[in-house]
């Protein structure tokens, strides 16, 4: 199951505040039914918006202000992954990349 970082939690908590959602909401990832074909992906583009709620089929991952409704098309690419996010001077970007196990952390 995805793994959300201290600071993307953070980060949408603040997205998820500035656009005045109801309590319960958080940010849904998507993976298009169609995605385009390009030879410089080794996976599916990723869809990312605020969502009021989960859709019925969704995992969420995540508490309070900061969960994150991962679309089943999308599960599969997230099930061994890590979302975290990358900010540099003014600009945010979510970045996902493998988990690690830690030493004494169950895998």
């Amino acid at each position: 199951m995805l793994v959300v970082t201290e600071n993307a939690r953070q980060v949408i908590q603040s997205i998820v505040a500035d656009s005045e959602m109801p309590d319960g909401s958080g940010i849904r990832i998507d993976a298009p039914e169609q995605p385009p074909a390009t030879d410089d992906r080794s996976a599916p583009p990723l869809q990312l918006q605020v969502a009021s709620q989960p859709s019925e089929q969704d995992q969420v991952v995540g508490e309070g202000r900061a969960k994150v409704f991962v679309a089943p098309a999308a599960a599969p690419v997230l099930d061994d992954k890590v979302l975290d996010v990358r900010v540099s001077e003014d600009q945010m970007q979510f970045v996902i990349g493998p988990q690690q196990d830690s030493p004494g952390e169950p895998g």
